[in-house]
């Protein structure tokens, strides 16, 4: 049997050799540095910027080289959860008929859905709606306000 004092004097020497292990800190470091690299990496991740809304040229529905870039953003990242349902509203400027914008903005949704759709978002995930004129933005009659009212904007449901 060993007294306390041959047990204390052991352990301290165990601990004085993993102290002195230069192969204890590396591995400590390498693990440390492993979840530190992957936890930054979900962040940026989830600090990615996703823009709800695309802009459209007057009279148009085609998806801009601008939109697509934002739309590729938002397919990245309607694929990363799978659970997530979207509507797209489709908007114009005032300028038209009620009809005729109506189903401008019907178009535009479109364009968006058969975007994300070709870029791997579900189809069933999406539901599209237009507004027309109805629901702008912003209020005046400049082409600044009407540029911004030509839209179509991506909610979360």
């Amino acid at each position: 049997m060993e007294s306390s004092s041959e047990a204390e004097n052991e352990t301290q020497i165990q601990e004085g050799a993993i102290e002195n292990d230069p192969n204890i800190y590396q591995t400590l470091d390498e693990q440390q540095t492993e979840a530190l690299d992957q936890q930054t990496e979900q962040q940026q991740a989830q600090e990615i910027e996703v823009q709800d809304r695309v802009f459209f040229g007057y009279n148009a529905f085609e998806v801009s080289d601008e939109a697509k870039k934002i739309l590729d953003v938002q397919a990245a990242w309607l694929k990363s959860d799978p659970t997530i349902k979207i509507t797209i509203e489709g908007h114009c400027d005032e300028r038209g008929t009620r009809e005729y914008n109506i189903a401008l903005g019907e178009k535009r949704a479109n364009s968006v859905k058969k975007y994300l759709v070709a870029n791997g978002v579900e189809n069933k995930r999406i539901k599209i709606i237009s507004y027309g004129k109805e629901r702008p933005a912003f209020f005046g009659a400049t082409d600044e306000i009407f540029n911004k009212n030509r839209r179509a904007v991506t909610v979360v449901n």
